[in-house]
């Protein structure tokens, strides 16, 4: 059994014992002015367990799929409302993308041409009548697929790596979130811009991967300069940047926000 449907199953119950106790005379007022409450305890119970339970214990999920449909290309752009959402490869020869499902997600996808426009549209991930089971969005892309990638979102926690992805352009707009990312690895150049409110973003850059970072507005910033020396003000560049095989082009703009780079 589900913990969603758990969680309703016992909701039931206790509404059921409510007016049980309000028919038989034991229960004075509104059944709801006793229900509403309990109904509130419940929710956040729920929300607790799914926050204690072990990441490396994946939960049944319902899902779905996006067919390849012949494409060579991509776009795929994700509205992410609130909660925590991952992504990473992982897909069968015919499909572009699987993921996770819920009540408070909605998808699309148009083959033209040769590309494939994949727009996901998803809500809060831990409430247990819209979320998905274990409290979050999780994606897996086609890795040889050329794909833009598109995510908005709100007070999220992401987890999105694409080092074994062929992501051409990345592009991140972001309100109170915490972002972790790590670049594609073998991508001839991958452009990647972030426009952040107060955001903490940790990015992982694979070795073998020349990188050009520029950022304006930064509250808190750190950078491995070992690996990405300051050229001039807000600009890191490896050293090898223009003969580099791989390469990484980033921007962020970021008004308060921590960044970290190594």
């Amino acid at each position: 059994m589900r913990r969603g449907e758990l969680f309703w199953g016992v909701l039931l119950i206790v509404l059921g014992g409510l007016f049980f106790l309000k028919a038989a005379g034991y229960l004075i007022g509104d059944v709801f002015s006793w229900f509403w409450p309990l109904f509130i305890v419940a929710a956040g119970a729920w929300v607790l367990l799914s926050g204690l339970r072990p990441r490396g214990e994946a939960p049944p999920t319902k899902g779905f799929v996006v067919p390849l449909q012949g494409a060579k290309e991509a776009s795929l752009t994700i509205k992410h409302g609130v909660g925590r959402m991952e992504l990473r490869a992982g897909t069968s020869a015919d499909e572009f993308l699987t993921g996770t499902a819920a009540v408070a997600m909605n998808h699309s996808a148009q083959l033209i041409g040769n590309r494939l426009d994949v727009s996901i549209d998803a809500g809060p991930s831990f409430f247990p009548f819209i979320g998905p089971e274990g409290g979050v969005w999780r994606y897996w892309l086609k890795p040889d697929v050329p794909t833009t990638l598109s995510v908005h979102a709100g007070a999220s926690d992401l987890d999105l790596d694409l080092a074994d992805l062929h992501i051409t352009r990345f592009s991140f707009d972001g309100g109170a979130s915490s972002l972790k990312l790590t670049v594609p690895a073998r991508v001839e150049n991958t452009l990647v811009e972030i426009q952040a409110g107060a955001t903490s973003i940790q990015m992982q850059v694979p070795e073998g991967v020349a990188v050009r970072f520029r950022t304006r507005s930064v509250g808190s910033l750190h950078v491995n300069e070992d690996r990405f020396p300051l050229r001039e003000a807000g600009l890191y560049q490896s050293a090898d940047y223009d003969s580099a095989g791989h390469r990484a082009d980033i921007v962020v703009d970021g008004g308060a926000t921590s960044i970290q780079i190594s």
